[in-house]
Order: structure tokens, then C-alpha cells, then sequence
């Protein structure tokens, strides 16, 4: 329970949770139901109507569905679900996660100077942008190529782009794959570094910052050649970029 104020808005910030509120338990039950019941951080008066709009909060934050933290299964009624049980780990970690952004708001972000009327707080939203596990990008695809390799980690970026381009879940735009490209490059890992590189040309072939980043990976994977067409293709599209030339002529 948080000290201060009741801080509703402050709630439907943190992470999937605790709905831990709710219904009997038979599948008779009445959905929304009339009392609460095992309720660890919200407060022990709020109203069903509050916490429903809480958990839908928390729900658009994330990307996920009752049954992420809530003992039910997918497509049945809502009366069907024990959401009082405390089975799922998921439903732990989003109580930690509500104290601690209630802990943000009402005590760090309370503490900085100026307008309280200006002040920001923390959300769902604010960190998740509708996936349960806030990654960038390039910790995403990262993942997925210490685990699968880079033809899977070529495939998830297509499945990703296909699926949240448009929203603010990921940074699509050509700088996300090119510091990945170059953070692979700087721990070695060259053939990977020139296959994100490939990939950013083949999304952004207009851009000739991503032509010289494949330039850059295919020589350091001792390949000249293919990197001076790369340089010559960056060339083409900007002739003007610095240091562009003096790479051409360096493998010429």
C-alpha cells in the first residue's frame, strides 16, 4: 500500500499485475465480481470500476491478456478466471514492479524541483511500449543471434518490423541495425556484423550511411572488394560524406 496519495494513475503504470482482486472462484462466478480479494498493492478501498481500468492499463502497456499474469485460459469468460490465485511468477514480478513505480512517482520524481503541475510520471507505457519485456531492438535481435543465429535474427527483425512498425515499441529507423552492426564488429563477431549491415541496406537502400557501414563490416571481414562496391554504392547516393572518398581510394 502506497503512503501518500492514492495514486490510480500512478498504478496503471508498472507491469502486468495483480488483478489479484477478484473474482470467486467456481465457474459460476460473476464477472466484474462484487468484492476483492487478495489485494497486495493497490488500495484495499479501491473500487472494481478503478481496477479494471488499471488492469486494462496495464494490459495496453504491455501488449499481453489477462491470462499473462491471471490463472484463466484464452477465449473463455472472464467469470472463469481465478484471478485471486497467486500460481504465476509473472504476477509477483508485476507487484514488484507496481511498488516500485509507485516508489518513482511518489517519491523520486516528487522530489525534483519546479511545478508539481509540470512533472511527469512514470507508466506501463512509459518503459514496455506494448511488449512484456522492454527491449531495444537490437537487444531483441540480439537475443535471438546468440541463441539462433543470423538467419533467425534476420527473420525476427521482418517479424517484428511486420508486426509493430508504425508504433513506438521498436526504433526501426537505420541507426538501430547500424550501432548493432557495429557493436557486433567491436566484439568480433564480423560475419554477423555484415549480415545486419546487408540487412539495414536491403530496408533503407536510399541511404548512403548504410552502404558505408557494409563497406566497413565486409573489410574488416577481409573481403576489399565487396567492401569498395559498397563504399561505391554509398558514394553514388552521397558523394559528399566525410571520409567516403579516401576509404574508395584506400581500396582502389
Amino acid at each position: 500500500m502506497f503512503a501518500t496519495t492514492r495514486m490510480i494513475p500512478v498504478l496503471t503504470a508498472a507491469a502486468m499485475v495483480v488483478l489479484a482482486s477478484a473474482l470467486p472462484r467456481s465457474a459460476s462466478a460473476q464477472w466484474p465480481p462484487e468484492r476483492l480479494e487478495n489485494l497486495e498493492v493497490l488500495p484495499e478501498d479501491i473500487s472494481v470500476r478503478e481496477l479494471i481500468g488499471v488492469m486494462r492499463g496495464i494490459t495496453v502497456g504491455l501488449g499481453v491478456r489477462c491470462t499473462y499474469c491471471h490463472v484463466g485460459e484464452e477465449g473463455q469468460p472472464l467469470s472463469t478466471y481465478d484471478f485471486p490465485a497467486d500460481d504465476k511468477e509473472t504476477k509477483e514480478k508485476a507487484r514488484v514492479m507496481l511498488r516500485m513505480v509507485g516508489h518513482i512517482n511518489g517519491e523520486h520524481l516528487a522530489d525534483l524541483p519546479g511545478d508539481p503541475a509540470d512533472r511527469l510520471t512514470v507508466r506501463c507505457a512509459t518503459c514496455h511500449r506494448g511488449q512484456p519485456r522492454p527491449l531495444t531492438l537490437a537487444e531483441a535481435l540480439t537475443e535471438v543471434l546468440d541463441e539462433q543465429g543470423t538467419d533467425s535474427a534476420v527473420a525476427r527483425y521482418h517479424a517484428l518490423r511486420d508486426r509493430f512498425y508504425g508504433r513506438a515499441t521498436y526504433d526501426f529507423g537505420e541507426f538501430s541495425l547500424n550501432g548493432l552492426g557495429y557493436q557486433l564488429l567491436g566484439s568480433g563477431r564480423t560475419g554477423e556484423a555484415v549480415a545486419i549491415f546487408q540487412l539495414n541496406t536491403e530496408v533503407f537502400p536510399e541511404s548512403a550511411n548504410v552502404y558505408d557501414s557494409l563497406g566497413d563490416g565486409l573489410n574488416a571481414a577481409g573481403m576489399p572488394q565487396a567492401a569498395l562496391r559498397a563504399y561505391l554504392a554509398a558514394f553514388e547516393l552521397n558523394p559528399t560524406m566525410r571520409g567516403l572518398q579516401a576509404r574508395i581510394d584506400s581500396l582502389k
